[in-house]
């Protein structure tokens, strides 16, 4: 428990230091917290709930609230289909978002890789009337790699090009991460991770930089006891 508490100290003291920056040439800072609860269903199902808050502006204005939904397959032991959907409640509006993709694992020693490209449909509505809805269809291919550093902590990085599914084919944004997961106890982990995303679809390129604390919390209430000597 000492090794999680000095990982949210670090957390919390980047977090602080960093609002202290200005925002130039659109670069801005961000701060990403987060709490899932996943369900490991029967027959390779599994399904995940999560609730996210967002700070923009050097990490010191509130931007909105994410839910998120994912149902998940795993039909291999190389194979896994994915769907998802997010509801976004933020300042410029509101956003649904809907997912659908496969990821293709391979583990070697303590190294596992996964590539996982997926398309991805998006509704805004804004806030102000004046403005119509805008609606966005992306492909995004995820590449991820992790490593087994203990029993318990793990550390991974990813990158994920963002190709708008217009005439154009433009990248859109990329969106590359490095982080850790700490496993607290059974059915817990704490990540902490760092998020970097250029965005091309403004006239000038814009730059987040988050900062990112998620609690993981695993379910498996259909799992099988192994029989044997039973405690009463």
């Amino acid at each position: 428990m000492k090794k999680i508490h000095i990982y949210i100290l670090c957390f919390c003291l980047i977090t602080s230091r960093t609002k202290a920056q200005s925002t130039k040439d659109y670069n801005d800072f961000q701060a990403w917290y987060s709490a899932s609860a996943k369900l490991d269903l029967t027959h390779n199902w599994s399904f995940t709930a999560k609730y996210r808050l967002r700070y923009n502006q050097d990490a010191s204005n509130f931007q909105g609230s994410y839910l998120f939904g994912e149902i998940d397959k795993r039909i291999s032991n190389t194979f896994e289909i994915q769907s998802s959907y997010r509801l976004a409640m933020v300042d410029k509006g509101t956003y649904h978002r809907y997912a659908l993709g496969i990821e293709a694992q391979k583990e070697i020693s303590r190294f596992k890789f996964a590539v996982r490209p997926m398309v991805q449909y998006q509704q805004q509505y804004f806030v102000d009337d004046d403005e119509q809805s805008d609606t966005d269809a992306f492909l995004r291919t995820r590449f991820s790699g992790k490593y087994k550093l203990t029993r318990r902590l793990d550390v991974y990085a990813f990158t994920e090009p963002f190709v708008e599914l217009d005439n154009s084919l433009a990248f859109d944004r990329f969106r590359n991460s490095v982080g850790f997961k700490y496993e607290v106890r059974k059915g817990f982990k704490v990540n902490v991770y760092y998020l970097w995303q250029p965005d091309y679809s403004h006239k000038q390129l814009r730059t987040n930089h988050v900062a990112g604390l998620d609690l993981e919390f695993t379910l498996k209430p259909w799992k099988k006891k192994k029989r044997g000597n039973y405690s009463e």
